[in-house]
């Protein structure tokens, strides 16, 4: 067997895995409209892969008579996948709540039209003699510049719905192993992406009569469905297998690194501020994302040293710069949850340009506005955010600015105290 043979009959055996390992749940739900979209959508695509097969694709166009018709069936299939996981996103995964329906309805209505344009444009176009090499022979025929750019359109339109969505409910599902399996789907559809854009490149190329060895290998277009087949098909089964890899137990530690690792600059500024915070001096940012042993202990560690950090800046917060810093987050149409980390890590950041700068501390210490969690899980979410905008907020680099130049406002209080 050739590896072009070989990345052509892959894919299929993944997708037919996937539809014989969730028939029983489908057997057992298939009145519920979530559980049947999903397995229709593997069904479809196992069916796309397998009809797109050589030696299928061959054995259809013998049987039916029509030469190539396997390729418009193959190209349907593939599109009828595509709308199928879309409705199992829409219903599913439509996180806000509303809309599910009007998207459906514009999914099915675009892709009975795109179906029918097919049809019709395939009909048209002079294929009517056998060949293997379908697109080296007819990619410049007439009506196959349409066809393929009509087949090309709808399918990214379905990959970008299905990332968009995947991606974005990755992030708050409540199931670690269901998580994990989004993210695969998201850059699975990504890589389809990937194909898609590779193959409008490759019609254009031929179309010009520019020769390309990158956009004309069919290695190329094969090796980007595989793995986009081999990732989508495992991030949907995910969440059924994925407790016997303890991904839950996986998904919990890289989310702690990643969480340790993010509150790295903030607590480091804190630390060069007052060493006498860490039980363990910092090392650099590349060891210190290295760190993969005690990263529970670690990790509360960091978030304790960080509010004793902010509890020190205390006597160097304004309520000027407060209000400084609330204004411009409510101006920018931010919501209020943003706002407030905004506020403290451009308090914080104030503070330190303060300290750093000589000024002496206010006669009053002005209460540094600190949002925490209930436990370490959500203190460390809250602080994530605020360490984000410390670093990257340009609400916050005008505050510092300005502290830096003595045009913030300062309370009235504070003034009058600076001048005794």
């Amino acid at each position: 067997m050739t590896t072009a043979e070989l990345l052509s009959l892959i894919p299929a055996m993944l997708a037919w895995a996937g539809v014989v390992y969730k028939l029983p749940a489908f057997l057992r739900s298939r009145h519920d409209p979530t559980i049947r979209a999903f397995w229709l959508s593997l069904l479809f695509l196992a069916l796309a892969l397998t009809i797109l097969l050589p030696s299928v694709a061959a054995w259809i166009d013998r049987v039916t008579g029509s030469p190539n018709l396997s390729r418009l069936l193959g190209n349907e299939v593939v599109l009828i996948a595509a709308w199928a996981v879309q409705i199992f996103v829409f219903l599913n995964l439509d996180y806000q709540g509303n809309g599910a329906q009007a998207r459906i309805h514009l999914a099915s209505w675009t892709l009975l039209a795109v179906l029918i344009a097919m049809t019709v444009l395939f009909a048209l176009a002079p294929v009517h003699h056998e060949s293997t090499d379908f697109w080296p022979r007819y990619g410049t025929a007439r009506f196959m510049l349409e066809y393929r750019l009509v087949y090309l359109a709808y399918l990214g339109f379905a990959i970008v719905n299905i990332v968009r969505h995947s991606w974005n409910y990755a992030g708050i599902a409540d199931q670690p192993s269901l998580s994990v399996g989004l993210r695969l789907v998201a850059i699975g559809g990504a890589l389809g992406g990937g194909y898609v854009t590779h193959e409008g490149l490759r019609v254009t190329a031929l179309a010009l009569g520019v020769h390309n060895a990158f956009l004309d290998s069919d290695t190329v277009t094969r090796v980007l469905i595989a793995c986009s087949v081999g990732l989508m098909v495992a991030g949907v089964t995910m969440p059924a297998w994925g407790t016997r890899l303890d991904i839950p137990a996986l998904y919990h530690w890289f989310d702690r690194h990643q969480t340790y690792r993010q509150l790295y600059p903030l607590w480091r500024a804190l630390y060069e501020m007052s060493p006498r915070i860490a039980l363990v001096p910092p090392r650099s940012r590349i060891s210190d994302g290295l760190t993969i042993r005690d990263l529970d202990f670690r990790l509360y560690r960091r978030i304790v040293e960080i509010r004793d950090g902010s509890l020190e800046l205390r006597p160097y917060v304004d309520s000027g710069v407060i209000e400084r810093a609330r204004d411009l987050s409510r101006s920018a149409g931010l919501p209020e949850q943003e706002v407030r980390a905004i506020v403290e890590a451009a308090s914080l950041a104030a503070a330190l340009e303060e300290r750093r700068m000589g000024r002496a501390p206010h006669s009053h210490a002005f209460p540094l506005e600190l949002h925490g969690g209930t436990d370490v899980s959500s203190e460390a979410a809250v602080l994530v955010r605020v360490a984000r905008y410390f670093r990257t907020s340009p609400i916050v680099d005008t505050v510092v600015r300005e502290v830096r130049q003595g045009d913030t406002i300062r309370s009235a209080e504070s003034e009058a105290t600076a001048g005794q």
